[in-house]
């Protein structure tokens, strides 16, 4: 495992020389930083961080190919993860500070409540056209979701979940994160929520909205033809009741086999040669 001194090193070396400022002690989990993609991960005190371990395992196991960083006030010397950082302060919502300061240049954010299940190789295409996407909140025509702090904006505009938020380095995400933080400050909030939205509608970020199978808010139907999900977004993976992490278990079953009976099907598509044209031909 490298010492915070070579991560500093390593960091400069690929040229993030904007983030060494603003990183604080840190240091390479796996030896191995890959500077290109990314899930990052931001969460405070020994539950959330534990249920953040547990969220990026299922990262690991569906995405090899990425990197994988969190940002905690606990120790973690967890292999799983290729970057940690300290987060220092009391505050225990800090998502609006260190999103920006991800060691990736497109980063796929996630919260602790989540279980990634599938390739998130073709969401990262969304990067090659736009420089933000997220889905928007479940229940977003609620009065508390229509909450407003300087801005009169229109429901048509309604708030992102920031639990789920796909983004690259660029001016403009780097704006809108900086606004987002002013904005979460000078209204005194404790959610992120409010701020975003009005941060979101003041900038020139180019975004696309997510459909929900990104952000899978509810146990999902066992019948239909709704979309597999690709990312649970479910309390109660994180939730302190034992009870009801078991219970969501039990309940996730049907999408589970749902899930591995996709997998095999891709796989036998993947496995089965084309047919060439000269061979499905009649005999002359």
């Amino acid at each position: 495992m490298l010492e915070p001194s070579s991560c500093y090193k390593a960091a400069e070396a690929l040229g993030f020389d904007s983030l060494l400022s603003s990183i604080g002690q840190c240091h390479v989990g796996n030896g191995m930083l890959n500077p290109d993609k990314g899930v990052l991960f931001i969460v405070t005190g020994a539950h959330y961080t534990a249920a953040a371990c547990d969220a990026a395992r299922s990262v690991r196991e569906t995405n090899p190919w990425l990197g994988i960083g969190i940002f905690t006030d606990q120790q973690v010397t967890d292999p799983l993860f290729d970057f940690i950082s300290r987060i220092e302060g009391a505050a225990s919502r800090r998502k609006h500070d260190y999103v920006g300061r991800s060691p990736f240049r497109e980063t796929l954010y996630l919260d602790s409540d989540v279980r990634v299940t599938s390739d998130l190789s073709d969401l990262f295409r969304v990067l090659e056209r736009f420089e933000l996407a997220g889905a928007h909140v479940r229940y977003r025509s609620s009065p508390k979701r229509l909450r407003k702090h300087n801005l009169d904006l229109p429901q048509a505009f309604p708030q992102m979940n920031c639990g789920v938020m796909l983004y690259k380095k660029c001016a403009n995400v780097d704006a809108l994160f900086s606004n987002w933080q002013e904005l979460y400050l000078e209204g005194g909030f404790t959610r992120d929520q409010i701020p975003f939205r009005e941060a979101l509608w003041n900038s020139n970020v180019k975004l696309y909205i997510l459909g929900p199978e990104y952000n899978k808010r509810n146990i999902p139907l066992p019948f239909g033809k709704e979309p597999l999900p690709i990312i649970l977004h479910i309390h109660a993976f994180h939730s302190p009741s034992l009870l009801k992490r078991l219970a969501l278990h039990v309940c996730l079953w049907p999408t589970r086999l749902r899930l591995r009976r996709a997998a095999r099907e891709k796989h036998r598509t993947e496995q089965t040669p084309p047919v060439s044209s000269s061979s499905s031909r009649n005999p002359v």
